[in-house]
C-alpha cells in the first residue's frame, strides 16, 4: 500500500538541507515526515545521507582522537 504524501513535500535541495540540519538540531515532526517520504523515493538523497553519516562519524573520530 502506497504511503500518503505528507502535507508538505520536499525536493532534493530541501532534503539535503534537512539532512544537514538534522546534525544540528532535532527536526520537527513535519520536517521529519517530509524527509522520510522523500528518502523512501530518492536513491540519490539516500546516498547523500550515507555520505553525510560517514563524514560525521569520521569527523567525530578525528575530533575525539579515536581514529
Amino acid at each position: 500500500m502506497e504511503k500518503k504524501p505528507p502535507a508538505e513535500t520536499v525536493d532534493c535541495r530541501a532534503a539535503s538541507r534537512l539532512l544537514s540540519i538534522a546534525y544540528e538540531r532535532k527536526l520537527t515532526a513535519g520536517e521529519s515526515e517530509s524527509l522520510t517520504y522523500h528518502l523512501d523515493r530518492c536513491l540519490m538523497c539516500r546516498n547523500f545521507d550515507s555520505q553525510l553519516k560517514f563524514l560525521h562519524r569520521a569527523s567525530e573520530k578525528f575530533r575525539t582522537g579515536n581514529g
